[in-house]
């Protein structure tokens, strides 16, 4: 997946909860040319507003530009926005699979229609806490039985 400059803007203004109207003039920059550049319709911005862009969002322009130092773990400065972007782009390979989709939808439906069930809203929050915790725990239970078994 490519992620481009555009994208990496617009998830570290979103993270940082500027509008983009309010962005634009903290950049010094129209709305309307903001919204090209964080929707790749314009490239090539001159040095000065991608510097004030950067200054702004606190974005290090390697990483802006897609370079990385040998040796540098680049999830400690991707923005979580931008993490969220590639579990998405990951969890729509596992849902290809027309199976997993199904049984995915299904736990997804159990847990919201148990809102209906469970009417006070603390309970229903530590049930949903509590569909959490089981689920880390068997997973780790079978990423243990994968080592086990050698699988």
């Amino acid at each position: 997946m490519e992620i481009r400059v555009g994208e990496i803007i617009k998830a570290k203004r979103e993270e940082k909860k500027y509008s983009l109207i309010e962005f634009a003039r903290m950049a010094g920059i129209s709305p309307g040319y903001l919204s090209q550049l964080e929707n790749g319709h314009k490239s090539n911005p001159k040095l000065e507003i991608v510097l004030r862009i950067i200054r702004e969002l606190e974005i290090d322009i390697d990483m802006l530009l897609g370079l990385e130092s040998p040796g540098e773990n680049m999830n400690t400065r991707i923005p979580s926005l931008l993490k969220l972007i590639l579990a998405k782009d990951r969890n729509f390979k596992v849902l290809e699979d027309k199976e997993v989709l199904k049984k995915v939808c299904d736990i997804i439906d159990r847990a919201l229609d148990s809102k209906y069930l469970i009417e006070n809203k603390e309970l229903y929050e530590l049930f949903l806490e509590d569909i959490y915790i089981q689920m880390e725990t068997t997973l780790k239970r079978y990423m243990a039985l994968q080592i086990i078994k050698g699988v």
